[in-house]
């Protein structure tokens, strides 16, 4: 019995009777709007229209009261008065009788009146009515007194403006009632209008439904059902490859079942993401390599630019802080530094303590623009700094002894290996090279230059006119016998300061005496640099060595300089 309540029989049962529900709704709905209508006519044809005619009536015996009194006027005598008495009686009667009726016509409208609008209509038409039948009798008494023969002109000229009185009161109620006349009218043939509408539609949408449910059954409803029950079932065993729901209709079922098919395919492909990729970290990375699955397992050189952060003095940091907190610090200030990087295409590799490795590699960034992202990225995250700064007291709770976080760069571009890096359960996209290890001491050697941010040649040449640079120096790392320039990072192309503009000059051409030998022009012009600029990194590193450089020349200096830490 519960099969049958869940079989598509049933819902064409239930779907059945909801059409009888729905005809039956629709006669009953297009049964009260035809009442509605109907009532509609009768308040005009028994109400307002012969409220209408009443007023003109009236009209009429105002009028010929207001005759009988010029009469009199003009005969003067005994006969005229006795005329004038017994007219203005019969007038006045038929008046009454004209008004008494004209108060049944408006009790049958307030009766049949269905709209909030004829009712309002109506009722502003009751106290109309009332002061009108008020006049009339005023003018039944004035008129009455103006026929003897003792009645001055000014009692002649009373009756006559009570006369003009009711005149304009009937004139007055008429166009109320030919104006509500008129809105009943409209609005009686728009219900019509909707009742034949309606019950248009419905049969219509009845009918079409009814087709369409024949059409359904006779494709054989249940067939796509149940192969789509027995590919649900084959999912929920996990049989993803015995899945598969052929088609067999193109109506709503077959939309259905390509619907299933389109699921069952990205079941699949998720388990083959899971397989091949669910040990990876960054899910950018992921959907990066669906496309090329090759990178994921076979490494490949290619030419990368690689990044590397550390916060100054972390130690002391660390020190002085709770290891929740400590953990609460390097969260927030991981989630406001990595967000530079993702936005400008790059792929974060791992959070090292304090530190921050990225790279910047085809397919996931443009080969010609990398080490201007990874450029820009850096020097967003020196932007960001300050502000996240303030924002230390309220993530440590610390108001006094508050820790200032500071961070220094190094940014290297060069050919590195890319590819998948540890065991068959769990693996790492990551970079490997010469140029991994040049990024990281790169950045320290930011300490000795006391700078933030340092770049070596590689990348100074790849994102050309896009950043504003100065050289610093050319030194020799330990462990490479090749010189390295290195450059410190400024600003995006155009943003460089003015006075950073004439820091640089000064140091420039100092540099360049430096690079010569010339300690005492070299000498003069560090100084003037830091005349320009009192806290300069660099400055104040190359003018510390000029002593021992003069007092012990090298006999093979060429204006590199060896360093000899990591």
């Amino acid at each position: 019995m519960l099969q049958f309540f869940r079989s598509i029989r049933f819902k064409i049962f239930g779907i059945s009777v909801g059409l009888l529900l729905m005809m039956l709704g629709t006669t009953i709905w297009s049964a009260l709007l035809t009442e509605r209508v109907h009532r509609q006519l009768r308040t005009l044809e028994e109400s307002i229209f012969p409220l209408a005619l009443s007023l003109s009536s009236l009209k009429t015996i105002v009028q010929s009261q207001k005759t009988t009194a010029d009469y009199l006027t003009k005969t003067p005598d005994k006969a005229a008065t006795a005329i004038c008495k017994n007219e203005t009686k019969e007038q006045s009667k038929h008046a009454r009788e004209v008004l008494t009726q004209a108060k049944q016509y408006l009790m049958k409208g307030k009766i049949f009146s269905v709209t909030e609008t004829s009712k309002l209509a109506l009722a502003r038409l009751e106290p109309m009515l009332d002061e009108l039948t008020y006049q009339e009798k005023r003018l039944f008494q004035m008129t009455l007194d103006a026929c003897t023969l003792t009645a001055d002109a000014a009692q002649m000229d009373k009756a006559k403006l009570q006369a003009d009185q009711v005149f304009r009161h009937t004139d007055t109620m008429s166009m109320e009632i030919n104006n509500f006349g008129e809105t009943e009218s409209r609005i009686t043939i728009e219900n019509q209008e909707i009742a034949l509408n309606v019950t248009i539609a419905m049969i219509s949408f009845a009918t079409l439904v009814g087709i369409m449910l024949a059409f359904l059954v006779s494709r054989g409803l249940t067939r796509p059902i149940v192969s789509l029950r027995a590919g649900a079932r084959a999912v929920a065993a996990g049989l993803l490859d015995q899945a598969h729901v052929k088609v067999t209709s193109h109506d709503e079922i077959g939309d259905v079942t390509h619907a299933f098919n389109a699921m069952l395919e990205d079941l699949r492909e998720k388990d083959r993401i899971k397989e091949k990729f669910g040990q990876y970290v960054d899910p950018r990375i992921v959907a990066g390599l669906l496309d090329g699955a090759q990178h994921s397992s076979v490494g490949e050189k290619q030419i990368a630019t690689l990044f590397f952060s550390d916060i100054v003095k972390f130690s002391a940091i660390a020190e002085r802080l709770a290891p929740s907190t400590l953990v609460d610090l390097m969260n927030a200030y991981f989630s406001v530094m990595s967000q530079p990087i993702r936005e400008h295409s790059g792929i974060i590799d791992k959070y090292i303590g304090d530190a921050i490795m990225a790279f910047w590699v085809p397919p996931f960034s443009d080969p010609n623009r990398q080490a201007e992202y990874a450029c820009r990225a850096a020097l967003e995250q020196l932007a960001l700094l300050d502000a996240f700064n303030r924002r230390v007291p309220d993530i440590v709770g610390l108001r006094r002894d508050v820790p200032s976080v500071n961070f220094r760069v190094g940014l290297s571009t060069g050919e590195v290996v890319v590819g998948s890096v540890g065991s068959e359960s769990a693996r790492s996209f990551t970079v490997m090279g010469d140029t991994v290890n040049q990024a990281s001491r790169l950045e320290a050697v930011n300490k000795v230059y006391g700078t933030n941010l340092l770049i070596d040649h590689e990348t100074y040449a790849a994102a050309g006119s896009a950043i504003e640079t100065r050289l610093i120096d050319e030194i020799r790392v330990v462990g490479r016998d090749e010189p390295l320039r290195i450059y410190e990072l400024a600003a995006m192309a155009g943003n460089l300061a003015v006075d950073k503009r004439a820091l640089f000059d000064v140091f420039a051409e100092g540099l360049e005496h430096y690079r010569r030998a010339d300690w005492s022009k070299a000498e003069v012009a560090f100084q003037a640099a830091l005349g320009l600029a009192p806290d300069d990194g660099p400055s104040r590193t190359l003018l510390s060595r000029i002593p021992d450089l003069r007092q012990s020349p090298p006999t093979d200096w060429s204006g590199v300089w060896q360093m000899t830490s990591k």
